[in-house]
This record gives C-alpha cells, sequence and structure tokens, in this order.
C-alpha cells in the first residue's frame, strides 16, 4: 500500500451487524467452512472451552484442504492455547504477539478482533474467541456477554487484510532488522490527518472506514477519531465501553459537548474488575455535573462492546476501549461508519440494552456517598492511574488541535 494513498473512506457492499456470539459465530463458521484461499484470524482471546474448540477445528479442516490460514494470538491473552499442536500439525501457521509479560514490544498487546477470509469478507468487533457465557477462567457469567461486530464486503476489506498482514510481518524472524523495518515504513500508510476523517454530515452516501491502531504510524488516529466525531456532534452521542479511564482529551471533549446542548449518554461495564470498579466512579461527578447521562451495565451478563454512536448517522465499533490502554498502547482495530442503516441499528440496540439491563447513576446519590467511598474511589483511580502511567512510560498525551467544525 502507498503511503500516499488517500482513499482512506469507501463505498458499502454490504454490511451486517452481528450481535453476540450467537449472531456472531455461526456466521464465521459457516465462512470458515467455505473457504477456498485464504483465512487471517487475529484475536486477544482464543479460549479453551467449547466454541473455541469449534473454531480451531474449523481452522484445521480449512488448513489441510490446503486453506492458507494464518492465526495471531495474543500471548498475554490466550497461552498457552490448548489447541496449539493440533493447529501446528494441520499446517496452521500461528504466531503469539508479544510473548511474555515484557516483550520486544514492551508491555504492548493486540486486542483487535478481526478476520478476513478469502479476502473478500471481514468481520471486525469485540468479540474473542470465546463462550459468550464464560468469564476469563471459565466460570459462568451468569447471562450472555453483550458484545458488538460487523461484517463487510467490498473494497474496505483489503484495508483490514493488509493490517493484518502487516501485523503478520511484524512478528517473523528479522522483522526488527533496518533494512526490514525500511520497507515497512514506506509501504505504510500515513497516519489519519483531518482532511481523512472529514464531516459527519459530509453528504449522504453510506461509507465506511477502517483504522487499525500501533505504536509506531498509527499511535493517535482511533483517539482522533473519538475526537473529531465528539467534537463536530449536535444532538446526541451514545459511547459504549466497558473499561472507561479515558485521557483529559476525551473527558473534555464530551463535557464541551454536553455544554453545548448535546445529550451524552455513558454505557459503561462493571462487575469484571473490581479495582476498575471502584476507580471509575472517581470520574463521574464532573460528567454529571456536566449533565452527562451515566448507565453501568448490571444484572445480566457482561458489557463488552465497544462502540460510539453520533447523531445517528456516524458509528465507531471494534475493539478499542475507551482508555489509555486501547488509546496510547494496545493494538487495535475499528471501522467507522457513515450514513448507513447499520449506525441507526447500533443505536436502537445499546438504547435497548441501556433500557433493559443497566441503572442510571443518580446525581443526588453519587454526591451524598460516604465519605469512606470517595476516599475507596479517589485510592482506586490513583492506583489504577499509577499501574498505566508505569505502562505507558515514554508515551504522552499530546494536545489535538481543531477537533471541531
Amino acid at each position: 500500500m502507498s503511503a500516499l494513498r488517500k482513499d482512506r473512506w469507501q463505498n458499502i457492499d454490504s454490511l451486517v451487524l452481528l450481535e453476540g456470539g450467537v449472531t456472531y459465530f455461526p456466521t464465521i463458521e459457516k465462512y470458515l467452512e467455505s473457504a477456498t484461499k485464504s483465512i487471517y484470524l487475529e484475536t486477544y482471546i482464543f479460549s479453551a472451552d467449547s466454541q473455541a474448540e469449534k473454531i480451531s477445528n474449523l481452522l484445521c479442516l480449512a488448513a489441510k484442504r490446503g486453506v492458507e490460514v494464518k492465526l495471531i494470538v495474543d500471548w498475554l491473552g490466550s497461552a498457552p492455547l490448548v489447541f496449539h499442536p493440533d493447529l501446528m500439525k494441520s499446517g496452521v501457521e500461528l504466531c503469539y504477539y508479544n510473548k511474555g509479560w515484557f516483550g520486544r514490544f514492551g508491555f504492548s498487546r493486540t486486542h483487535r478482533k478481526l478476520l478476513v477470509v478469502d479476502g473478500c469478507t471481514a468481520f471486525v468487533g469485540g468479540i474473542n474467541i470465546c463462550d459468550d457465557h464464560l468469564d476469563a477462567s471459565g466460570q459462568p457469567l451468569g447471562g450472555a456477554r453483550w458484545d458488538l461486530a460487523v461484517q463487510v464486503s467490498g473494497e474496505i476489506v483489503e484495508h483490514v487484510h493488509i493490517a493484518f498482514l502487516r501485523q503478520w510481518q511484524r512478528l517473523q524472524v528479522g522483522a526488527l532488522h533496518p533494512k526490514n523495518i525500511i520497507r515497512r515504513i514506506f509501504q505504510q500508510e500515513l497516519p489519519w490527518g483531518a482532511r481523512h476523517f472529514m464531516g459527519i454530515r459530509r453528504g449522504s452516501h453510506p461509507s465506511i472506514a477502517f483504522v487499525a491502531r500501533d505504536n509506531l504510524h498509527h499511535r493517535r488516529d482511533i483517539e482522533r477519531a473519538y475526537l473529531k466525531a465528539i467534537g463536530q456532534s449536535r444532538e446526541e452521542i451514545w459511547l459504549v465501553t466497558p473499561y472507561f479511564m479515558p485521557a483529559k482529551l476525551l473527558r473534555w471533549a464530551l463535557i464541551r459537548a454536553a455544554q453545548r446542548g448535546v445529550a451524552v449518554n455513558l454505557l459503561l461495564g462493571s462487575g469484571e474488575f473490581a479495582l476498575l470498579d471502584w476507580a471509575m466512579p472517581n470520574l463521574y461527578g464532573q460528567f454529571l455535573d456536566a449533565g452527562i447521562n451515566i448507565y453501568e451495565y448490571s444484572g445480566h451478563g457482561q458489557l463488552h462492546a465497544k462502540a460510539m454512536v453520533v447523531d445517528g448517522r456516524w458509528a465507531t465499533i471494534g475493539s478499542s476501549n475507551c482508555d489509555h490502554l486501547s488509546f496510547f498502547l494496545n493494538h487495535e482495530a475499528n471501522f467507522m461508519i457513515r450514513n448507513h442503516e447499520v449506525v441507526r441499528e447500533m443505536q436502537l440496540q445499546i438504547a435497548d440494552q441501556t433500557h433493559n439491563y443497566a441503572h442510571p447513576v443518580d446525581h443526588h446519590v453519587y454526591m451524598n456517598r460516604s465519605i469512606f467511598i470517595k476516599i475507596a474511589n479517589w485510592i482506586s483511580y490513583r492506583a489504577v492511574r499509577l499501574i498505566v502511567g508505569v505502562l505507558l512510560i515514554g508515551i504522552k498525551d499530546k494536545a489535538l488541535i481543531n477537533q471541531g467544525d
């Protein structure tokens, strides 16, 4: 891909929203069974449950019939991969991203969830290869994990395809040799700039763009997409994320949007990491004071979707949480979608989940919580920031300008 390539936004041939593993896995299984040329899969978690075993078996069968099968799993999220011997024996090419707690890429993880089949169909979202009803340790969740992904076809698939191959090249022996680094630099797409984001209201033609975050050329691309869309919002924002520890730029953007009359709604996860559950409320006050609605997902499975819908006509969906790890460290992959019916469908599903399975954070109750809880929230928040700060040493939160219209 030329570094000067500018066609970031593509026409949409086909775009389908997939809600949860109940729709996602039967769909990708059909494509894995019928693949004839290639299967490229990158995921953070490839678990050891029955659903993961089924996907592993399909990958093995595809490789045995001559399909090129490449699999990238994150070492921290997936090792030890119990299906490793079967995959290798069947001819699947397998790479672990960043072996060790601090490997050659530091603490960076690949948090992407993407699949490309035969170079014609791509799947991108937040769904790992695991059973929707089990947690990371294999214990029942008490309900289904709620997550989202999209299936696409058309020219945009090439962007996902190339992003996977670029990641694959990074993990090969000799990838860090100067000549290989230089070659990848010249093949790399330039970082996203203001001209690439265009406007939320630019025309009415449906279009889609793919953004893959890394720590070399595209460190700020996904964050810029969020900030640009929030800065251009006029009516309503729905932001969904299981882990919410935003940097100042995103906090200020949301608050400024609310102050100019935009209805800002946050649907946040809880119940997975106790320290994070105690830390996040330390930020609630400034949002509630600005009139932002906060909803905590509880009582049914687990919130795992990562998405944002702006003014009912622009959306992003993928693997990126709204926290420092996703915006500044981990490799992530998101689609941005404009003027397509899927945007409205996402908004309706988010609103439905909020109504059925979340409770609003009451401003009065929040402000009158006990002094002990306030102290616990403050200490937890500082502890999380300290941990993240250590992991992000050398990465600075530089100001981004011109994020509005």
